[in-house]
């Protein structure tokens, strides 16, 4: 029963990753611009277990949406990185998918019964 309950808990965290993924993102290079493997090391400091195969396929997809712009910029000692930078589009649906979220957390904090 508790292994079901465990496996239930993972599933539906997977599921809030996948959904949140595009304003964590954005909310990285709101900071500034990052290359590729950069984004997932910060991400998964941050705890939200992201991995290569879920970044890229999301980076190219805002890429498409004119979210962001890359630019491929030569390391000193090694291979060349893709950086990913935020378009003036990109910011403004960064702050619109906050707002949205922290509306959205306000409404459960609510359900919880904390004050908000």
């Amino acid at each position: 029963m508790q292994d079901d309950l465990h496996k239930e808990a993972s599933a539906w965290r997977s599921q809030l990753r996948k959904g949140t993924l595009e304003l964590a993102v954005l909310l990285l290079l709101r900071r500034g611009r990052r290359y590729g493997l950069e984004i997932v090391d910060v991400l998964n400091e941050a705890g939200l277990g992201i991995s290569e195969g879920s970044i890229y396929p999301l980076l190219s997809r805002l890429k498409a949406e004119k979210k962001v712009t890359t630019e491929w910029v030569q390391a000193e000692a090694g291979h060349a990185h893709k950086y990913y930078e935020l378009t003036d589009h990109g910011r403004q649906t960064c702050s619109l998918l906050l707002e949205a979220w922290r509306d959205y957390v306000a409404a459960f904090d609510r359900l919880a019964g904390k004050k908000g």
